[in-house]
């Protein structure tokens, strides 16, 4: 499977054409179209697609501008069979074009047509010209159409070209959404002036993954020196690297359980521009580095700069939150404490300030790296060595570690050294302990911004959740069964479980387990441990009462409350992108059961012990019967978070054991 790759785009190649003879790169002419285009009622690459791509083709190149540089000139051509009218929506096409005046992109040679087979003869209709909606904003326009005339089984086409003024903007291309392409391909011809860094992504293979050097010439108009002095012209020539990247039958790509973002997958290609070659000239680089970026920021208005001034606004607050000065643990706690429980967060995502650190902290609000970057002004005013980290969250996308490409992190952090202990912490969340940070956070890495940049590693393999529920069920003196229910969570289970209890009343929260009884029980005693001590994970307890109506044949589900896997999470026959769970985990679920009065046991599940790939994962099944007495002990323990495609159907099979392990039941036969 190919993995996310990140490479550097050389414009020059030697000089050597490595386009393979073998692979012969398809051309397409809009308009043609042919009655045995419209056979197919189902494609092999998903029969259960409403639709499907028959081909789907960029092309990205490089032409000369009259502001002495270049253009991006993209070009785009899409035909797409409607097999069903769930599928109609992509009859809707929106195109925006963003900038003003000369730095607006501009489209041109737009082509929209419908094509129908009546009669064993293709009838093409086309868009009237009043039939394109225009919408004109500050920063960007829109231009929207809908294909006239379809119908199930209809084919639609287009195509047009924008050209973009910026020769640093080479347009993403991505070969997957929600319907599956027969053909998908993205041409690319840059000149040798550029160096540019591509980034591929995704698990399907290419079908022609290939590049052509070829020589050219560009012809540029630049301004005069003055507004009276005539233009002047320069051509440039030199090398063209073209590269060809195209995936055949290219399956829809669909959201599954345990995804963090669909970003993460998509197969798709991005451009950023790295370098300038001027003829003759030292080399422009474009794209910073690490430590280039990192000392950007930190002389930033909006960012770094306050960071380490000693104010008296700060030094009032400090002196009323931890009146001590040294630097303990202690005193970071008060500091941390104070304002995540008095400051509140208006936008969770953002690596930059809107405000002042002073107004921060006079209002109590601010987003993000407003709270935290105050945060960390807090602790170097108090001396401790604390410092800025940015990441991107999980519903965003993974970052690459070698580029910094800023546009692709949303958030903030602190990092802060309490002795010789780091802690990276996280004001705005309520909820959240001291040295705890969301789930959300563990998405890869992340970057500490500082004279020494280094990566920060942030992985959901690094987290385990361990939880343990014990039960125990005793006959009562006069008829029925009585348990007690001890449930005692992970920390992250604990989150959650704090998050539920400021939106519903306790009572609510143990109703709706009730509910969740294959019996019918009364509950009583219930009672939730620890919920306001962050630090620790959340317990919660209750008994229970409930008989067998003594029924002679009586099946008991041992397996009692959340710590049963009723389904399998991994429904999909096939995955071609990784699980990605939040966590690892160590669940560990206890029954010991008196033996009903006046019952036996008929039935009793086996035992068993299952490993998931060796040492990725197991799973244990212990039950033990007595005459008087049964025990049972279920845990399942995930040594990693993360699964590649190559790994899903042992996990799915896995968790399949697992389930009909759980849901099996005890068999009670009464006596006689």
């Amino acid at each position: 499977m190919n993995k996310t790759i990140a490479t550097l785009l050389l414009p020059f190649l030697l000089g050597v054409t490595l386009a393979s003879a073998q692979k012969k790169i398809p051309k397409f002419k809009f308009g043609d179209v042919k009655p045995e285009d419209f056979a197919a009622t189902a494609y092999a690459v998903d029969s259960s697609a409403d639709a499907v791509y028959l081909f789907d083709v960029g092309y990205a190149s490089f032409e000369g501008n009259n502001d002495g540089f270049f253009n991006v000139v993209f070009k785009h051509h899409v035909r797409i069979h409607l097999l069903h009218k769930n599928a109609f929506d992509l009859a809707t096409v929106e195109l925006s074009l963003f900038g003003r005046n000369e730095d607006a992109q501009k489209i041109a040679g737009l082509e929209v047509a419908t094509y129908n087979l009546e009669g064993g003869k293709v009838v093409t209709t086309r868009l009237e010209k009043g039939s394109l909606f225009k919408d004109k904003g500050a920063e960007s326009q829109t231009q929207k159409f809908t294909f006239p005339a379809i119908k199930e089984g209809s084919i639609i086409e287009y195509t047009y070209e924008i050209t973009t003024p910026d020769a640093r903007r080479i347009p993403t291309w991505r070969y997957q959404d929600e319907y599956p392409r027969l053909w998908c391909q993205y041409e690319v011809s840059i000149p040798e002036l550029f160096d540019f860094v591509f980034v591929k992504q995704g698990y399907c293979p290419y079908a022609i993954d290939t590049a052509m050097v070829n020589y050219s010439s560009f012809h540029i108009t630049a301004p005069g020196a003055t507004p009276s002095s005539p233009s002047r012209n320069f051509t440039w020539s030199g090398n063209i690297v073209t590269s060809v990247w195209a995936m055949k039958d290219v399956p829809a790509l669909k959201s599954e359980a345990y995804t963090t973002t669909l970003r993460n997958h998509v197969a798709k290609i991005e451009f950023q521009l790295s370098a300038i070659r001027y003829p003759n000239e030292p080399v422009k680089h474009v794209m910073n580095t690490w430590n280039e970026a990192a000392e950007k920021m930190l002389k930033s208005e909006m960012f770094g700069e306050g960071l380490s001034d000693r104010s008296g606004w700060m030094d009032d607050e400090l002196k009323l939150v931890a009146p001590q000065s040294d630097k303990s643990l202690d005193v970071a706690r008060k500091i941390y404490e104070n304002i995540r429980d008095h400051y509140t967060c208006t936008d969770d995502y953002d690596i930059y300030r809107s405000q002042s650190l002073k107004k921060t902290c006079q209002s109590k609000k601010g987003n993000v790296a407003d709270i935290n970057l105050l945060l960390t002004a807090m602790y170097r005013s108090r001396g401790f060595t604390a410092d800025p980290v940015i990441l991107s969250t999980r519903e965003r996308g993974k970052v690459l570690d070698a580029y910094p490409i800023m546009n692709k992190f949303n958030y903030a952090i602190c990092r802060v050294q309490v002795e010789d202990q780091f802690y990276l912490l996280d004001a705005t969340q309520p909820n959240m302990g001291f040295g705890k940070l969301p789930l959300q956070c563990y998405n890869g890495s992340g970057r500490i911004i500082s004279e020494e940049p280094y990566v920060v590693q942030l992985d959901a393999d690094s987290l385990r959740e361990s939880s343990l529920t014990t039960v125990f069920i005793v006959n009562e003196e006069k008829e029925g069964l009585s348990g007690s229910f001890v449930s005692s969570k992970g920390y992250n289970g604990s989150t959650v479980i704090r998050s539920n209890l400021k939106k519903i009343k306790e009572d609510e929260f143990f109703n709706n387990i009730k509910k969740g009884f294959s019996l019918d029980v009364d509950m009583a005693n219930s009672g939730i441990d620890s919920l306001k001590v962050l630090e620790e994970p959340v317990s919660y307890h209750y008994d229970f009462k409930f008989s067998l109506n003594d029924e002679s044949l009586v099946y008991f589900s041992p397996v009692i409350g959340d710590d049963l896997y009723k389904e399998n999470p991994f429904k999909a026959a096939e995955r071609l992108y990784p699980v990605e769970m939040p966590y690892c985990r160590d669940e560990t679920y206890v029954l010991n059961m008196e033996m009903p009065k006046g019952y036996k046991v008929e039935e009793l599940p086996k035992s068993a012990r299952v490993n998931l790939n060796e040492n990725e994962g197991k799973f244990e099944f212990i039950a033990v019967a007595s005459e008087d007495r049964i025990q049972l002990r279920s845990r399942l323990v995930l040594n990693k978070a993360t699964f590649w495609p190559d790994d899903y159907q042992t996990l799915r099979d896995f968790f399949t054991y697992i389930v009909k392990k759980q849901n099996e039941k005890i068999v009670f036969k009464k006596v006689n």
